[in-house]
């Protein structure tokens, strides 16, 4: 017996022998024996007494142990996680021996590792949670970072993330901390390169970012707003540090878990973003003086007159406001450091891409799921940027000549981007084409913000140009899209050519090339725009544009010739063009018929009059295809709009209202669809898939992700007569023309424009965030 207890006394607190001894009880003898003799040395250990802290360890390391241990077999949960311990678990983790607590982190951490009930038990457990919680601010550096650690543990199961989000507000918690911290100096270098993750700070932005990356809305907007400003300048500094090119050369971000926490640190900047107020904002009356001009009717003139219609070239706006208030200084100040030699550093510097998303994603956290990786990435050349010229400037000789674009990296990798690869370009004639300005530049996010709101789309886009003296960057084209031209400083030559009446383009639908003309049909407008103009391009239009080739003497610009332009793109979603309004007419007049049918949902009849209603959408889409008036921009969202412009939309509405009833085909339509059908042609009708975002009756929900499930059964198994289905579908394209109301379709499409504002930006303020200041 005494060589027994020689033996024991001779173990390390933690040595497998320890565990296995200890292991060796039935799940009871814990809660009988070992229970009460742990509770009342935890009772007695804050009176600073060693023998009962030594017992405590003791225990506290056999479990750990035997948790930890590879020989073993796995452990059931009575053994595992003992009611006893469990109950002790949150004096122990708040212990003023730092010892005790680190062991009782180690072993709850160790434990959430073990298995997902036992996850469950401790995440649900939410005295030991608040006991890990009030570890987090010890005093003790050891217990920080076992309380850290353990954090981690818990967050390796979905659900135990979820409980801590949720429950315990443990975000909010962490980044409590990181502020506090953050009152003190940071040396970044080290806790940007900490591999090991063995400091309080790396550990607690390591939780924090991992909590935030896997939240998701519900989550992150109980985070306190205070909290979020105060945050949000240490998580900036952490990227921009992490992002400077002197560090990532010296530490080799690219690789490891460096490169891991610089992805990291960007989606949780995005996500603590994407909600935060854009720090500049330009009201809808500035915005029509900034562009059009001090005159009264200025703006009702363009949208009467020139919007999807003509080219306009408006002169000096940059005086219509006075000094810093003046839009156009606003960017002109913007882009000011472009003038500087050093600019080519400071712009590439502060890119990164821009990952697209989908035209119709209205939950940005699916677009997150999907590009979590991709954000604070390299810039792609072709996405986000491209340098090109074309070879062949048009002259007053010959006007006919398109000339063919020369990429510079046509040979090169897109890795290869550099200041020098850049002066190379532009000593070589190239421009530089930035894409997604609104996305990089707080000044220019604020301009297409406003456009947005005032031209009631759900967003607009916005590219600048680079261009050195004598050059020309695009080919020949035209845009799928209606584009204000804005000058920075230099001057530029425009060339405009006349588009078919019977042409609008849609949005997203690939560019058809542009016919060679003949020297006697060309028809053509030259402008040449100076700095604080704007030259206003219809969709469809085609048009180029070069730097001066012939200067006179007089000409004292900037590198003698070199051009920068803004070209902000208002993009017609195919929602929001008339097409797209006439569709939520259908639906909303449909959902209204619903109510009122004489005929129960389950009949026959009930459904056919369904699939015709589809078909009648169909019919809309084959009309816009030949009239454009279909195609153009439904205006009626806007606040700002005069009651002459509002009564022209009204008109043109009633106007294809008429159009629908008199020449709408049911035979033509019916072929195609049964051609789709029978073919199984998913892209026929992948036009259709927005129309899953407007509001449906429970009773019944169509599919609009697979709209060609919605014609197979009626095309495949109908047996009513072809003259009685088509009687039918006359009926209710009769019934829909006479009693839709034009107000009803407002409305919805005020809350389909509502959704799509939201994500577009969410996505925006996220990216403004990852992009530097100069």
């Amino acid at each position: 017996m005494g060589e027994r207890r020689r033996r024991r006394k001779r173990m390390k607190i933690g040595d497998p022998s320890s565990a296995l001894l200890y292991s060796s009880l039935d799940p009871s003898f814990f809660d009988l024996k070992v229970f009460p003799l742990m509770l009342a040395a935890a009772s007695a250990a804050d009176a600073q007494n060693p023998s009962f802290r030594s017992l405590l360890k003791h225990f506290l390391s056999a479990h750990l142990a035997l948790i930890t241990s590879t020989t073993r077999s796995p452990l059931p949960l009575s053994i595992l996680l003992p009611p006893g311990l469990l109950s002790l678990l949150p004096l122990l983790l708040t212990s003023s021996c730092p010892a005790l607590a680190v062991l009782s982190a180690q072993l709850v951490g160790a434990a959430s590792l073990f298995s997902l009930e036992a996850n469950l038990i401790i995440v649900l457990d939410k005295d030991i949670v608040n006991g890990l919680l009030r570890a987090l601010v010890s005093r003790s550096r050891r217990v920080v970072v076992a309380a850290c650690n353990a954090v981690l543990d818990l967050s390796a199961s979905s659900i135990g993330r979820e409980t801590l989000r949720r429950k315990f507000n443990v975000i909010e918690k962490l980044l409590s901390l990181l502020c506090q911290v953050n009152d003190s100096p940071i040396d970044f270098v080290s806790l940007l390169h900490d591999e090991k993750c063995d400091s309080p700070l790396a550990l607690i932005l390591d939780a924090a970012l991992i909590l935030i990356n896997t939240s998701d809305e519900g989550c992150l907007q109980y985070i306190p707003h205070e909290l979020i400003e105060k945050v949000l300048p240490l998580l900036k500094e952490l990227w921009e540090n992490s992002c400077n090119s002197e560090l990532t050369n010296n530490l080799n971000m690219e690789q490891g878990r460096m490169h891991s926490k610089k992805y990291d640190l960007a989606a949780s900047l995005f996500r603590l973003s994407m909600d935060y107020v854009l720090p500049l904002t330009w009201k809808a009356d500035e915005l029509v003086r900034g562009i059009f001009g001090d005159e009264q009717f200025a703006f009702e003139n363009f949208i009467l007159n020139y919007w999807e219609v003509s080219p306009l070239h408006i002169k000096g706006t940059w005086n219509s406001l006075e000094g810093d208030h003046s839009i156009f200084n606003s960017l002109s100040n913007c882009f000011g450091y472009m003038k500087d030699e050093n600019f080519l550093a400071s712009l590439l510097g502060m890119l990164v891409s821009c990952p697209p998303i989908a035209s119709d994603e209205l939950d940005i956290f699916s677009f997150l799921k999907e590009a979590n990786d991709l954000l604070g990435s390299q810039i792609i050349y072709g996405q986000d940027i491209r340098i090109l010229k074309t070879s062949k400037i048009t002259s007053e000789a010959m006007p006919e000549i398109v000339g063919e674009e020369a990429h510079f990296f046509k040979d090169k990798l897109t890795d290869e981007l550099s200041v020098q690869t850049f002066k190379e370009a532009l000593q070589d004639g190239y421009t530089i084409a930035l894409r997604g300005m609104e996305f990089r530049n707080t000044e220019v996010a604020a301009i297409t913000e406003g456009l947005s709101n005032l031209f009631g789309q759900p967003s607009v886009g916005a590219n600048i140009y680079l261009t050195p003296p004598k050059s020309q960057g695009l080919a020949k084209h035209y845009d799928d899209h209606c584009v204000f031209v804005w000058q920075i400083f230099g001057q530029k030559q425009w060339r405009i050519f006349p588009r078919s009446e019977a042409f609008i383009p849609r949005l997203y639908e690939p560019l058809g090339s542009l016919q060679s003309m003949s020297q006697d049909e060309v028809r053509y407008m030259d402008v040449l725009i100076k700095e604080g103009d704007v030259l206003y391009i219809p969709r469809g239009y085609p048009h180029e544009a070069h730097t001066i080739i012939n200067m006179d003497e007089s000409y004292e610009d900037y590198a003698s010739g070199y051009s920068m332009h803004l070209t902000i793109g208002i993009e017609v979603e195919p929602p929001f063009d008339w097409e797209g309004f006439t569709h939520i007419a259908i639906h909303c007049w449909n959902q209204k018929q619903k109510h009122s049918s004489i005929y129960p949902i389950d009949c026959e009849m009930f459904k056919l009059r369904s699939v015709l209603v589809n078909m009648l959408h169909v019919v809309v889409r084959q009309m816009a295809d030949k009239n454009t008036v279909f195609r153009k921009a439904c205006l009626i969202i806007s606040p700002f709009f005069s009651s002459n412009i509002k009564l022209k939309q009204e008109t043109t509405f009633d106007h294809i209202i008429e159009e629908i009833n008199k020449s709408s085909s049911f035979s033509e339509t019916f072929d195609l669809i049964a051609t789709a059908v029978q073919e199984n042609n998913e892209d026929y009708l992948q036009w259709m898939r927005w129309l899953r975002h407007l509001r449906q009756e429970r009773f019944e929900k169509l599919d609009f992700d697979r709209p060609l499930e919605l014609f197979k059964e009626f095309v495949l198994l109908n047996d009513m007569p072809f003259k009685e289905v088509m009687a039918e579908f006359s009926q209710v394209k009769s019934d829909f023309c006479r009693s839709v109301v034009f107000e009803d379709a407002g409305d919805e499409l005020k809350v389909l424009l509502e959704k799509y504002r939201t994500t577009r930006e969410q996505y925006m303020k996220g990216m403004l965030s990852l992009h530097r200041t100069t």
